[in-house]
């Protein structure tokens, strides 16, 4: 196994930080190999976002696609819109992890494409199984670690066994002792863990006895015990999802791979709920004892004289004197005369105790009672009673954790991989409740061409209802449409930023083996997605050479690439622009792998300049309707250089407009019709 700093991006610090957060270095593995992103980000300093590129460079899926922050912040825009149909924080913070693959990383896309492909199949064909999952799974997330003191003494012969369970020593105290110490020396604390020679043969309660470490969990067993009490929520809907009888499908399958380790779950998860009977007892009757003892000892003297209410004594006149000159004889003669009388009331008051005590095999002492009358029972003989309650009940919690541990600590673990397991199939079918939402559909990769299909595909960030759109470029798309490069002219506010958008949504989702939002879509996978925004206003000359410097970087580079591109004319005058942009274009067509598509006004301009054929498509603005709204057939036309159509916005405005500017507008729209 690589270390945690062999990990790019992991330095000492917060691999050290990381291990003091998650528990110890195997967790912090665990944690990366699962993708558990919400467990990652309560690491001091690790956001989401890093916890994300952190789980990425562990699984070597570093080559984002996206190389523009343009790109970027669509692709995050999309896992916003899917994870809010997540059941659970726990999935909708593993949604991070649907990044845009390059193409080099066809398998990872590859393997996406078969979890979306499943789950939308499972949503679509089984609606009910999917209702019963989303009412079950809204408990589920990430286990809890408990981080309070545990009184516990792990007591070790040397400092190299101390080392190995130095982990521990956040949760409790770790002693090593002195060759001098015997075990009896370490009887002051409750609860001991010995680990090595010179154990007692019978532990004390609270104690176990290991003569070496052989799993640091049982050195401990309160720590197993904690976890299920802290995760029983969620282990309570595993518990549910594993009784529940999942359709015949792959994801059920892979369900029933996750719970099926974990069939003793419902013994634990019982045996934590359900008080334990004899506990429950040997408490009761401790928490009695002392008030059931005043009660004997009164039920005691008031037999006595019940008794002895009707006792008579009687003295002849010789007695008299005798009894007169020896008072103990006259005392043993009264004794003698209700004698039988107070012994019948003790035996009462013994057996009434022993019933009492006779579920926890405590015994009445036999010298219980200090007087007989008026009957005083021996306050040390029910401290006595007091304490071997106690230490009944001390041996019971201990059996209890003991037993209770044993069977925690062989399905932590395998809980550990169930949950994260769910989460994920949770995540999927999240994809899916989206997918089927934004009626997405599965696109087509095709390794051996350029370019993208889209038939009818839908912007999904929209304020409105999407108009459905088809366009296509490359060696990939229909006959007529295959060239590499188009530029894109029409209408101001006829949709060409959101054809561009729409073209990158459905790119950037191939790219991360997700459903895309289109009646059918066939795409080329690309080394790079470039999405270009419009800059604002003419540059100054240090500006300008660094946009120059990055559009040359962009065209120039051998990788295939798709490049969206709005408005990049505003880097200088239109002259200009037009002449630096067709030389750009030029070099970007050398590849013949790219595809470009560029959004502009002065297409007209770029042709002029441009060096051979290229392709210009427009938007369509056909008026305004009733409701002042351009009337607009937002799929471009094929090979049709289409107006931007400012006077549209010009009569709109003038028709909206009121006060003085309105009279401004009335005279821009006359001199449109000159």
């Amino acid at each position: 196994m690589i270390g945690l700093t062999e990990i790019p991006g992991v330095g000492e610090s917060l691999s050290q930080r990381m291990i003091e957060s998650l528990g110890s270095e195997e967790e912090v593995f665990r944690t990366l190999s699962q993708g558990d992103v919400t467990s990652l980000s309560s690491v001091e300093g690790v956001t989401s976002v890093r916890a994300v590129r952190l789980i990425q460079n562990f699984r070597g899926e570093d080559a984002d696609v996206c190389q523009s922050i343009e790109a970027t912040k669509l692709h995050d825009r999309l896992l916003d819109s899917i994870s809010s149909y997540a059941n659970s924080s726990a999935a909708k913070d593993r949604i991070g992890l649907l990044r845009p693959l390059s193409k080099k990383h066809f398998h990872s896309i590859e393997s996406c494409r078969e979890h979306s492909r499943s789950a939308l199949e499972f949503a679509v064909t089984f609606p009910d199984a999917l209702e019963l999952w989303t009412n079950i799974s809204t408990s589920l997330a990430n286990p809890k670690r408990g981080n309070g003191r545990i009184d516990r003494v792990i007591v070790v012969p040397d400092t190299e066994t101390a080392e190995k369970c130095k982990i521990l020593s956040q949760r409790c105290r770790i002693v090593i002792r002195d060759s001098s110490e015997s075990w009896s020396d370490y009887t002051v604390f409750p609860n001991v863990t010995w680990i090595g020679k010179s154990a007692p043969t019978s532990p004390p309660n609270g104690w176990i006895c290991f003569p070496s470490i052989n799993k640091l969990g049982s050195l401990v067993p309160e720590l197993s015990v904690e976890w299920f009490e802290l995760n029983s929520e969620v282990l309570q809907s595993i518990q549910q999802i594993k009784e529940n009888e999942w359709p015949v499908h792959p994801l059920s399958e892979k369900i029933e791979e996750w719970v099926e380790p974990i069939s003793d779950l419902n013994t634990i998860l019982e045996s934590l709920e359900v008080d334990d009977g004899d506990l429950q007892l040997l408490e009761k009757v401790k928490d009695s004892l002392w008030s059931e003892v005043k009660a004997i000892e009164g039920g005691i003297n008031d037999a006595i004289v019940a008794g002895t209410s009707d006792a008579h004594l009687s003295i002849e006149g010789d007695e008299v004197l005798s009894f007169y000159a020896d008072t103990e004889s006259l005392n043993r003669r009264i004794q003698a005369t209700v004698a039988d009388t107070i012994e019948d009331a003790k035996q009462a008051g013994r057996r009434r105790l022993e019933i009492f005590l006779e579920n926890s095999s405590v015994k009445v002492p036999f010298d219980w009672i200090e007087s007989d009358y008026p009957c005083i029972i021996s306050r040390k003989a029910v401290e006595n009673i007091e304490r071997e309650l106690e230490n009944a009940i001390e041996s019971v919690k201990n059996n209890d954790l003991l037993q209770n541990a044993k069977l925690a600590e062989a399905l932590i673990e395998p809980c550990k991989s169930a949950i994260s397991g769910l989460i994920e199939i949770e995540m999927w079918l999240t994809v899916a409740r989206w997918a089927i939402e934004n009626k997405c559909i599965m696109p087509e990769l095709i390794s051996n061409k350029s370019g993208f299909e889209v038939v009818d595909g839908r912007h999904l960030l929209l304020d409105c209802p999407p108009t459905p759109i088809s366009y296509g470029l490359g060696s990939i798309a229909s006959e007529g449409d295959q060239q590499s490069l188009s530029l894109l002219s029409g209408a101001n506010s006829g949709g060409k930023t959101t054809l561009l958008e729409t073209i990158a949504m459905v790119a950037l989702l191939a790219h991360s083996g997700l459903p895309v939002p289109a009646t059918s879509a066939k795409i080329s996978l690309v080394d790079e997605i470039h999405i270009l925004a419009k800059v604002n206003g003419t540059q100054s000359a240090g500006a300008l050479e660094r946009t120059l410097l990055r559009l040359a970087d962009v065209f120039v580079s051998d990788n295939q690439k798709l490049v969206l591109a709005d408005e990049l004319e505003a880097i200088t005058e239109p002259g200009a622009a037009a002449k630096i942009l067709s030389g750009l274009l030029s070099v970007a067509m050398e590849n013949m792998t790219n595809t470009v598509v560029l959004v502009t006004h002065i297409g007209g301009q770029i042709r002029e300049n441009f060096q051979g054929e290229i392709r210009i498509d427009g938007i369509e603005a056909r008026g305004l309707d009733e409701n002042l709204d351009l009337v607009v057939d937002r799929t471009p036309i094929r090979n049709h250089l289409a107006q931007s159509t400012p006077e549209l916005i010009v009569r709109r405005l003038a028709a909206r407009a009121q006060g003085p500017s309105a009279s401004i507008f009335a005279s821009l729209c006359k001199q449109f019709k000159h």
